[in-house]
């Protein structure tokens, strides 16, 4: 049974929602933050939300920025997803989606700092690490970057949206 859609948040309340949780994961859950999670990236950002079809809950969510310096260069993170939907391929359809996103505006580079629990999540979606693991907030991070040219997992078409499925 689909009981999940993962959609561009187009409303200030659809922000709103995945601003909640990545509090509750970020600032409350991981402690990586004091108070909110909030930096100079989340204007202008592109936030993609995986809603429970049940019960019409956010239960995932991720943004996708444009780097100041260098804008064909895109940047993901802020990857979140509730503690009662985890290990249910929540997290890997959030990045499919951000990766065809990022891909559909053109961009050159697609780069995420990503915590290193979660680094063979990520090359097993193809990606792969540059430099040297670092330190966030008391958190040791991975940069890794996508090549748009490997397919490592199937894409759908620009447009379509996504559905997990339940295990």
């Amino acid at each position: 049974m689909k009981f999940c859609e993962i959609r561009v948040a187009k409303s200030e309340e659809e922000i709103q929602k995945a601003l909640e949780l990545r509090r509750m994961v970020f600032v409350e859950e991981q402690r990586m933050f004091e108070e909110n999670d909030l930096d100079e990236y989340d204007h202008g950002a592109i936030y993609l939300n995986a809603w429970s079809r049940r019960k019409d809950v956010l239960i995932g969510t991720v943004r996708c920025y444009r780097d100041k310096e260098k804008p064909n260069v895109w940047w993901g993170g802020r990857l979140a997803v509730h503690p009662d939907y985890r290990t249910r391929g929540i997290g890997v359809y959030l990045i499919r989606a951000a990766v065809e996103t990022v891909k559909n505006q053109q961009a050159s580079r697609f780069l995420a700092s990503v915590q290193l629990q979660n680094i063979e999540l990520f090359k097993k979606l193809g990606w792969e690490p540059v430099g040297e693991t670092f330190v966030f907030n008391g958190h040791p991070h991975q940069i890794m970057e996508v090549d748009f040219n490997v397919c490592h997992a199937p894409l759908q078409p620009a447009g379509q949206r996504r559905q997990a499925v339940e295990p």
